[in-house]
């Protein structure tokens, strides 16, 4: 009887040590990450590309009736400041992808792209805030940087001849 406690008890010790080492092994701080195949990729960075598109063309008609005066400056800080987290997570969105090793560099050309156009914005706003011409010259730069990423981007995926978004 006594034997059989002891046996027990070292079972349980050598369970509880097993378990111990592999929720160790396996719950590590760094996620193990792989990549999506080329099918479920592409309808995702497909989707992303929608909705960054979308985002944008609500953005610019909201602000762009500022040029004919039916926009104030005020509103615009404010539409812009309403549109900084939902660029933020698209952006966030673009990079949990998964990409295919050959389609890593257009995704990630397309990040910056719409991470210029974040910035751009901001630029903008700050313009509109303290009418320091150095930000009106850094927004348009950056505007044209994330036109200049997108097409690089595109150009980059649309070689491969699966895309039919980015065409």
């Amino acid at each position: 009887m006594w034997l059989t406690k002891i046996s027990i008890r070292l079972l349980a010790l050598s369970s509880l040590l097993i378990a111990l080492a592999l929720t160790t092994t396996f719950s590590s701080s760094t996620p193990i990450t792989f990549a999506q195949d080329t099918t479920s990729f592409v309808g995702s960075f497909e989707n992303l590309v929608k909705e960054v598109n979308n985002l944008s063309q609500s953005y610019y008609n909201e602000t762009g009736n500022s040029g004919n005066g039916q926009v104030d400056n005020e509103t615009i800080i404010t539409i812009t400041d309403n549109y900084k987290p939902k660029y933020e997570s698209l952006i966030d969105k673009a990079k949990a992808l998964q990409p295919p090793e050959q389609f890593q560099n257009g995704t990630d050309l397309y990040i910056k792209s719409v991470e210029s156009e974040l910035q751009s914005n901001n630029h903008f706003r700050n313009y509109l805030a303290t009418n320091n011409a150095t930000e009106n010259e850094l927004s348009i730069k950056l505007l044209s940087d994330s036109l200049n990423y997108e097409t690089e981007a595109f150009k980059n995926l649309n070689s491969s001849g699966q895309f039919t978004i980015v065409r």
